[in-house]
């Protein structure tokens, strides 16, 4: 608990704060920025309440942390499709690096659960060597076209549960050495017999590996049988075709593979760790890549034994990023991020809020892509990751339904509405739509804790699993009682749970309970993860 609590009070401090939000839900169980259904807030924030009140990461006060508000906002023309998300959080626009210290290169950054599982020398919870925790921030949303040949069934009632399985990084059948082990679908879940077929199309945008150069990695989720081998990533988030918009600045014979072009940086090879939240030079991108962005000119890499030869020696505390960003191909760079931006609204800078816009082309005629069509609806589910954590610890949505246009609007709980109507982007990408005439739809996103597809559908519960928190020694809870009518596909998540124990508007069918207040029940938000 000791190491914890240390862990806790000395790795970015100032990070620990999440934001609260005010307003009640309108009539449909959804409300806008001031309150209302729908209505849109000031011109100058149109998508957020104007006076939040902040509350502890860890809980205590407003909602306690383990609820986000989340605003969405969707528009269309006869070629793109535009995404607007606001939500509030850090900043969270760096992420891991190389730093020289003690005559030597090492690594720098990671997210808080591995760095706990560091701490605590235990490869059941995670990675075990990291130094610091110094992780991006990210918002991503699936789609899932009900009407394709490739679709997950009941996407449309359970969402991303339905990816997020016991064997998956920091679950708990994972240890550090079976490797990433993403999220996938499985195969059965699906209309699909072929195994890995993209089944849903993944945005998936990053502060730090994608937003600097405007763009977002354009992924997607496999359906598959999963299969378990150590050291890879055996799950089923991948990349679209083509090359992505980052890639890895690997160690080589003890040194980073590349450094800063000074002729980009003012001069220098390798800013100083001192002055790493103060340099304009957090990130670096390969030559296609340097004029991307609203901060180009980009900081451009230079190999090191160019830059040896040059006449760098490396010297304490010179650091380099991790990641080196790149214009992308293909589908994989079918995603731009053009219009997205951070207004702090912290002393320090670090927190505020983000809104993120993502656009692409409506139909990119690619597989790994859903294609939108005026006039249809599609199934979508939202998550963002904060406080330099990732994996479970992240926010979810239940899923939502999207119609694009006003022919689709009915019943939907997003509709995209048709950029003519509300000016700015009439024909084209760009200028992006007037977003202060789209009413953003309020929801209210969750952590889920370990609640897996095998313990929703009663996977767990047939098969005797017992799984054992490490702190309480508690057992946690493999019965559902909603796995029957998960298992048949007879009611949606939000037939019987709320988000919020104050959503009273709209009751579920079957009242078990809103997931402020379950999702603590399953172990291991923001703890050691429970294991068999």
């Amino acid at each position: 608990m000791l190491k914890r609590l240390l862990l806790l009070l000395s790795i970015f401090a100032a990070s620990v704060l999440i934001f609260g939000c005010a307003g009640e839900k309108g009539s449909d169980g959804k409300n806008g920025a001031d309150g209302t259904n729908g209505a849109k807030g000031d011109a100058g924030d149109s998508a957020l309440p104007a006076a939040p009140a902040l509350s502890g990461h860890s809980g205590g006060g407003g909602l306690g942390g383990y609820i986000l508000a989340y605003d969405v906002q969707a528009a269309y023309n006869s070629n793109t499709f535009f995404w607007r998300v606001s939500y509030r959080g850090n900043e969270g626009k760096r992420h891991d690096y190389y730093r020289y210290t003690n005559g030597a290169w090492r690594q720098e950054g990671g997210d808080r659960r591995d760095a706990q599982s560091t701490i605590d020398q235990d490869e059941l919870q995670g990675e075990t060597d990291l130094n610091s925790t110094i992780y991006e921030q990210r918002t991503s949303i699936m789609v899932n076209d009900p009407s394709a040949t490739a679709n997950v069934t009941n996407f449309g009632k359970f969402g991303c549960f339905l990816t997020c399985h016991n064997d998956l990084r920091h679950m708990p059948e994972w240890e550090d050495t079976d490797g990433e082990d993403t999220k996938y679908v499985n195969l059965a879940e699906t209309n699909t017999l072929t195994e890995n077929t993209p089944v849903l199309d993944l945005w998936h945008w990053r502060a730090a590996r994608s937003n600097p150069i405007a763009r977002a990695d354009d992924q997607n989720i496999l359906a598959k049988t999963f299969t378990n081998a150590a050291g890879t990533d055996d799950g089923g988030r991948k990349g679209d075709s083509g090359a992505g918009v980052f890639s890895t600045n690997s160690l080589s014979g003890g040194n980073p593979s590349f450094v800063f072009d000074p002729v980009t940086t003012w001069g220098s090879y390798a800013p100083k760790w001192d002055n790493f939240w103060l340099t304009p030079f957090y990130y670096f991108v390969n030559a296609n890549a340097a004029q991307l962005g609203s901060l180009s000119p980009n900081p451009v890499v230079m190999a090191y034994a160019d830059a040896v030869t040059a006449g760098y020696t490396p010297s304490e505390g010179d650091f380099v990023p991790r990641r080196i960003l790149a214009a992308g191909g293909g589908s994989h760079a079918d995603i731009t991020s053009y219009g997205t931006q951070f207004n702090p609204e912290s002393a320090d800078g670090n927190l505020g809020i983000w809104h993120v816009q993502m656009q692409r082309a409506i139909n990119t005629g690619n597989a790994d892509d859903v294609a939108f069509v005026a006039g249809n609806q599609y199934d979508v589910g939202f998550e963002v990751h904060l406080w330099e954590y990732t994996t479970r610890d992240h926010y979810v949505s239940f899923p939502q339904t999207l119609g694009v246009g006003s022919a689709a609007a009915s019943g939907a709980d997003i509709v995209a509405v048709d950029a003519a109507t509300v000016g700015g982007a009439a024909s084209g990408t760009f200028p992006l739509p007037d977003w202060s005439q789209v009413p953003p739809v309020r929801l209210y996103l969750f952590q889920p804790g370990i609640s897996t597809w095998e313990f929703l559908s009663g996977a767990n519960a047939t098969n005797a699993k017992v799984y054992t928190d490490p702190v309480t020694s508690a057992v946690v809870d493999q019965t559902h009682g909603g796995s029957d009518a998960v298992s048949g596909g007879t009611n949606a998540c939000e037939d019987c749970h709320n988000v919020r124990s104050s959503d009273t508007r709209v009751p579920p069918i079957v009242n078990a309970g809103a997931m402020e207040a379950r999702a603590k029940l399953r172990g291991g938000i923001w703890a050691d993860t429970p294991h068999e």
